[in-house]
């Protein structure tokens, strides 16, 4: 016998208040009504997995507080949305509720917040003086003054402050970690999806500065690496000695940093002047500084494209001093990092200067299709050390105005009156180090011992094996010829790097296999509409949950989108006019008709946040889709998730919940949160595939099975000018 399916029509009033589910006989159009056919089975509804429930109570005091006295719009919609889950989630780990990763501790948890609170207050202040006029930036030169690293008292604060972290502990010390080792964690693991490869990596890293100075007190230098490129020899330059960075080649023994230590326990290693990038070179300067679009700046890019990005020639310093710093999960266990990713955010600076003296925002200026974690407003993510702050906020004025940066050294300027620095040919050169001769042969007194401690510092370095923290950074677009073969070689992920940086190994190799699959064998290109090739580029997931990499213990919820943003209001047949309407849509998107709507579950009383999309025709007055996301399988547990949803222009949508009202199965508005129980029937399916086909089952488009239900949620993508929540 066929399946015995019923159909129902509910008119979606918008409402100022909240979408209202109404039932109906007629599936006819109305003024102010939009009816939607919602097929749903006639027989074994349940809401046994999914049930709704209470929204959260400091959850909605976020919402309540965030949102009050202020006019509803999308963008400050999907901030509180962004700030009040993360602040959530934040609470949770604080408090024991969530798991928080291997040797996490609330000590350093708060100690985090406190300098994020630091450089909260700062930015306020330096917001409030500005109106006032009483400061402008060029008046701000004081504790975030940076200078290049061999200008006259730039260094040594700096080496004095890293010493002093590397004693100190702001955690207990049984978690085996010091104070620098703490900051250090945070640039490893899943963290790495959202500061590299995308145009996350600016405002990420630029955070990251103003957290580690902040524990500092004291500006971090730069070092312009360019002026040791145009040496005839870079090994030999000043800095690669005790009075700066220390020995470059081997296991670090001289200098301020040759007492400290990784999370391994061992000590820094170097191996400079190897691999085939070059030092961030006045020409790749130039490359950069010849684009006006921040998206032309940016990764991924292919081809001729990757030569003006700023991330591609920031790689190259990395690979060319080699040792821990050519890894993107031990970098920043060498000092070094911070003083070269300083003169990074100076490049990237000049950058918004130069973008403000063409007439363009650099505060609004940024791509509209971006890879996962990398868009406008998603959060940086320093987890589990949770902060508010999104990509956006952190390449505001606000937060530019914090730094001033000592103009390059130039023959003009008398290379900024650095006795380690001298005009040749008009530019500027680094001195060599003491020990070394033009030659390469050592030129005072103990030539015969220096050549062999650097021989010992070698030897050591190789016999330790490779250097445990996975792949190296991709190489720089620009090549040295005078580069020698790294012979330290890689190994995987270390244990203790996985556990501080609280995820597991087999996340971030399959991230890297799927962007090293990428950058093979796709070209891509990113303007400032939505291309064609971003709605094709997948979403990846890490499946962690409270700790464990296990697809088994994720099961899959259908999600129905119902989109009504069209700029097709007239409902005009879209073949007639094909895509005209949407050029003056204020979200700007592809122009194919085809967008995203993403949707996310995030666990409420678990660790595991999985988000997916769906693909909807823009160009019709209604478009309705299914989708499937991820929660939490109750046979690992009960637990209780929240559901969310935004378009491609990180527009909220609004969750209507699948409610029993007098033993009839109705659409409500909710707050998207639910508990999620393994009583039966079941509506969940083991796999997405399954998921969408009991989606496709609902809509009667194939044969339906007696245990086949509507999706628990629907997201309505409306125009209405309400807060996109119910309580």
């Amino acid at each position: 016998m066929d399946p015995v399916v019923k159909c129902q029509s509910f008119a979606l009033n918008v409402r100022r208040g909240g979408f209202v589910a109404e039932k109906s006989r007629k599936a006819t159009m109305m003024p102010g009504l939009l009816f939607v056919s919602l097929c749903v089975g006639f027989l074994g509804l349940s809401l046994a997995l999914l049930e709704p429930i209470p929204f959260p109570a400091s959850l909605e005091e976020c919402y309540e507080y965030r949102s009050y006295n202020m006019t509803p719009s999308f963008e400050a919609a999907h901030q509180i949305q962004q700030y009040c889950y993360r602040n959530f989630e934040y609470q949770q780990i604080a408090s024991g509720k969530v798991w928080s990763g291997t040797n996490i501790t609330i000590q350093g948890i708060n100690y985090i917040d406190s300098l994020f609170r630091q450089i909260f207050r700062e930015v306020e202040e330096m917001e409030r003086q500005n109106k006032n006029g009483r400061r402008t930036k060029r008046q701000t030169i004081g504790r975030r003054y940076r200078r290049e690293v061999r200008s006259p008292g730039a260094y040594q604060p700096f080496a004095d402050c890293i010493v002093r972290l590397q004693n100190r502990f702001v955690e207990n010390p049984s978690t085996g970690r010091n104070t620098y080792q703490t900051l250090a964690a945070f640039h490893s693991g899943q963290a790495l999806r959202t500061a590299h490869g995308g145009p996350g990596f600016a405002p990420w890293h630029r955070i990251y500065l103003l957290l580690l100075e902040t524990a500092c007190g004291a500006p971090i230098p730069y070092w312009e690496s360019g002026l040791d490129h145009d040496m005839e020899d870079p090994t030999e330059s000043i800095l690669w000695s005790d009075d700066f960075f220390g020995n470059g080649n081997g296991v670090v023994t001289t200098g301020p940093f040759r007492r400290m230590r990784t999370i391994l326990g061992g000590p820094i290693i170097r191996n400079y002047g190897t691999g085939e990038g070059a030092l961030f070179t006045k020409t790749g300067y130039n490359a950069v500084l010849s684009r006006t679009r921040y998206d032309d700046i940016s990764e991924p890019k292919q081809g001729a494209a990757y030569f003006f990005t700023l991330e591609g020639h920031h790689n190259g310093p990395h690979t060319w001093t080699g040792g821990h710093l050519a890894r993107p999960n031990s970098a920043p266990y060498d000092p070094v990092f911070y003083m070269h990713h300083s003169y990074v955010d100076a490049v990237y600076e000049a950058f918004r200067q130069r973008q403000r003296q063409n007439g363009i925002n650099p505060e609004t200026d940024y791509p509209v299709n971006t890879p996962p974690g990398h868009g406008f407003d998603d959060l940086i993510d320093f987890r589990p050390y949770i902060n508010q702050i999104t990509n956006r906020y952190a390449m505001s004025d606000a937060v530019a105005n914090l730094v001033t940066y000592e103009p390059f050294a130039n023959c003009r300027n008398r290379c900024n009156g650095s006795p380690h620095l001298y005009c040749q040919n008009g530019v500027c050169v680094s001195r060599n180090r003491p020990t070394a001769a033009p030659s390469g042969t050592f030129a005072f007194g103990d030539s015969d011992g220096a050549f062999r401690r650097n021989q010992e510092r070698m030897r050591f370095a190789e016999a330790a094996g490779p250097i445990p923290a996975g792949e190296k950074f991709r190489t720089a677009p620009l090549r040295d010829i005078r580069n020698q073969e790294d012979r330290l070689g890689i190994a995987p992920v270390a244990p203790e790097i996985q556990a501080a940086s609280m995820q597991v190994r087999e996340v971030q190799a399959r991230f890297r296999r799927d962007v090293s699959h990428l950058s093979k064998n796709e070209s891509l290109h990113h303007g400032s509409h939505q291309s064609i090739s971003s709605i094709g580029r997948s979403y990846t997931n890490s499946f962690i949950l409270d700790g464990v990499v296990d697809q088994k213990r994720w099961v899959y919820v259908p999600v129905r989108i119902v989109y009504t943003r069209s700029p097709n209001v007239k409902g005009t047949d879209p073949t007639l006019l094909g895509n005209s309407e949407l050029q003056n849509d204020v979200c700007q998107t592809a122009h194919s008709g085809a967008s995203k709507v993403f949707v996310a579950s995030d666990g409420l009383d678990y660790y595991g946040n999985y988000k997916e999309f769906a693909i909807i025709d823009e160009r019709q007055p209604v478009s309705v889709t299914t989708t499937a996301v991820g929660i939490k399988n109750p046979e690992f547990g009960e637990g209780e998730v929240l559901f969310t949803s935004y378009d491609s222009c990180g527009r909220p949508c609004r969750p209507l919940c699948l409610t029993s009202v007098n033993g009839q199965q109705k659409y409500k508005a909710c707050s998207g949160a639910f508990k999620i129980s393994s009583a039966a029937p079941t509506m969940y399916r083991n796999s997405y595939k399954e998921a969408i086909s009991v989606s496709l089952s609902s809509y009667n488009l194939v044969d339906s099975s007696l245990d086949d239900a509507s999706p628990p949620v629907t997201f309505v993508c409306g125009n209405d000018n309400a807060w996109p929540w119910v309580y």
